[in-house]
């Protein structure tokens, strides 16, 4: 099975790729009304999904025919309230034949440091 390139939830979200490159990827995402919480800022689901689809990508980018097969696990920490342009960055620390071990970030447009999270995805080769 083909997947697409990125997922239809994030997608709608209207994250947006900035840069990839091997073990690393930087994703964009402008704050919207659907997106936030009672309070006004981006909902921490929203920052936890961003900061997964980061460091997905950023797994999927070790190899050629590489897919995800899953998140295994997922730590996030909020620091910040997150409000307007945020940038999130997914890097890969260390990698095996079947695992990867993340590192995430978001921060927002001042360098602000909003949220952090490291996480340990499944790896499979579709080729």
């Amino acid at each position: 099975m083909v997947y697409p390139e990125s997922a239809p939830f994030t997608d709608w979200m209207g994250v947006t790729l900035l840069s990839g490159e091997v073990g690393k990827v930087r994703l964009q995402l402008v704050q919207r009304g659907d997106l936030n919480n009672r309070r006004g800022v981006v909902h921490g689901g929203v920052l936890a999904t961003l900061l997964d689809s980061a460091m997905a990508r950023s797994a999927r980018s070790l190899a050629d025919g590489m897919e995800l097969g899953g998140t295994v696990d997922l730590h996030v920490q909020f620091m910040k309230p997150a409000k307007g342009t945020l940038i999130a960055t997914g890097t890969v620390e260390s990698s095996s034949r079947t695992l990867a071990f993340c590192r995430g970030e978001v921060r927002d447009v001042h360098h602000v440091l909003v949220a952090a999270a490291t996480a340990t995805m499944r790896l499979r080769r579709t080729v």
